[in-house]
């Protein structure tokens, strides 16, 4: 949907007025600078900074949640006659790199807060509830799994072990050496290993089997559900329906699909090159169940190895990393950012580089003070644990003062609803650490703090992470360093 809605807005840019970035803004707005931020910590730094310097605007609305923010028309419009545009970057601000490769840029300075720190990964604690990482092939539903004749795996196969062995997928196999620190030989070898086969090529019509000129049939006996590291698949069995010398007995055939027809097209669609993981043997199908670390792999006989190296590296962006980006909430980080925007202010105004400079100096200074008064609550602590009833936007807080927490959901989740079995680890998490406050986050509906306060009898306070603000405290000028303040007593009751 959101894909749709920016295809929409950007070709509504074609009849709506877009003036160069810079020439609009200096002509019209008595030669200050345009400055335009996503969310709210962007929007008040940059405020502290230049002050009534600049002409200021954020786009996120007060009081909206920022992580299912859709852009207007206007909004573009915004963007792209600001002369400095500020944003956080990370999962929730794609939109944003794609309206920004689809406009001129090169006249705006443009600052992604995510490039000015040192970012760490979205982590998923104890407990908590991971929505947004589902297996690469989908939601599992073992509701929907329906039984599957041989047929639907037919076509011609080649075993994925040659071509390891012949270096066409050395391409793939030195990147992946690359990204695990391990050597190309032993990445080559795990893989040789677990691709095995005695078969370099098959080929599957109807219930039979072909190896070379000769052929088996086979019954269908069922499927297994597996678990592994990747999460739950679908295995279907088929034995030989007569004893036929050199094909195995047993046979288990795994492709991601789980027999809805429409679903698994869909997917095919999605993996790039069909391909298909067989495990085959004479001892039974539990023999072949506990086999995890084997299942010879085998891709479509007409596909090129350029093709199958593609479809792998396809795999393994689907696993890229997520990274945490609520990079603000540390205040060295926030340090870090003032100082970018500042200098990315006194390049394009030089006239007012001095007061910028100024003004960043103190700022940074107020930060220090707040970084020592949050370390000084931890560090007379008597434990040093959080407990959120909520999202968890502190990872960097966390990690600057050497924090524990638990939370039912990570700092991105769109999810307002925690299962029973979430909320009863929350629950028993304060009972066996004695810990007396649950948090919640600005904005939320607090319905899952307000259950473990009531369940436990601990007291239920607010940890703003400033990613937003009502509209009645913007109004208000509200600021970023008065909201941390305000965290800085709540922290030490919620540590004692």
């Amino acid at each position: 949907m959101k894909r749709l809605l920016f295809t929409l807005i950007v070709l509504s840019l074609s009849v709506c007025p877009v003036f160069a970035s810079g020439s609009r803004s200096r002509a019209v707005n008595n030669g200050k600078l345009d400055v335009v931020a996503t969310n709210f910590p962007a929007y008040d730094f940059a405020r502290q900074i230049a002050g009534d310097q600049v002409n200021l605007f954020m786009l996120l609305p007060p009081g909206t949640e920022s992580h299912s923010f859709d852009p207007t028309p206007q909004d573009i419009i915004t963007i792209q006659n600001s002369e400095l545009f500020i944003y956080t970057g990370g999962e929730s601000d794609v939109w944003v790199d794609r309206i920004l490769e689809s406009m001129d840029t090169s006249k705006m300075k443009i600052i992604r807060m995510m490039d000015v720190v040192e970012v760490v990964e979205e982590e998923i604690v104890e407990g908590m509830e991971d929505d947004e990482h589902e297996h690469d092939h989908g939601e599992f539903d073992p509701a929907k799994v329906k039984d599957r004749p041989l047929s639907d795996f037919s076509g011609s196969w080649m075993s994925g072990v040659p071509l390891l062995n012949n270096g066409s997928l050395d391409s793939y196999v030195t990147h992946q050496a690359a990204e695990e620190g391990k050597s190309v030989a032993e990445i080559k070898a795990g893989m040789v290993s677990a691709w095995a086969s005695d078969y370099e090529s098959i080929t599957i019509t109807e219930n039979a089997l072909a190896i070379g000129n000769r052929t088996a049939a086979y019954t269908y006996q069922g499927y297994e559900i597996m678990e592994s590291d990747h999460g739950a698949s679908v295995w279907y069995k088929y034995q030989i329906s007569t004893p036929n010398n050199g094909f195995p007995a047993y046979l288990m055939f795994n492709d991601h699909g789980d027999g809805n027809e429409e679903e698994h097209h869909e997917e095919e669609e999605h993996e790039g090159v069909a391909h298909i993981h067989l495990k085959y043997g004479n001892a039974g199908f539990a023999t072949l169940v506990e086999r995890t670390d084997w299942a010879a792999m085998y891709f479509d006989a007409g596909a090129s190895a350029g093709e199958i190296a593609e479809t792998l590296a396809g795999h393994d962006h689907e696993e890229e990393v997520a990274y945490d980006e609520h990079v603000w909430t540390s205040p060295k980080n926030a340090q870090r950012i003032v100082q970018a925007i500042a200098n990315a202010l006194c390049e394009f105004d030089t006239a007012n580089s001095a007061l910028f400079q100024q003004n960043v100096r103190a700022y940074i200074a107020q930060l220090d003070k707040l970084d020592k008064e949050f370390q000084a609550v931890v560090d007379n602590a008597k434990h040093k644990t959080m407990v959120f009833g909520d999202r968890f936007p502190f990872r960097y807080f966390a990690d600057a003062y050497g924090l524990t927490y638990f939370a039912a959901f990570p700092g991105c989740s769109t999810e307002t609803e925690a299962s029973a079995a979430t909320i009863a680890f929350l629950i028993n998490k304060i009972r066996a650490e004695n810990i007396p406050v649950v948090f919640h986050i600005e904005l939320s509906n607090e319905k899952i703090a307000d259950t473990i306060a009531e369940e436990t009898g601990t007291k239920k306070l607010l940890l703003h992470a400033a990613h937003n603000i009502s509209k009645r405290d913007f109004d208000n000028g509200v600021t970023f360093l008065e909201i941390q303040e305000a965290n800085v007593p709540r922290l030490k009751e919620a540590l004692q």
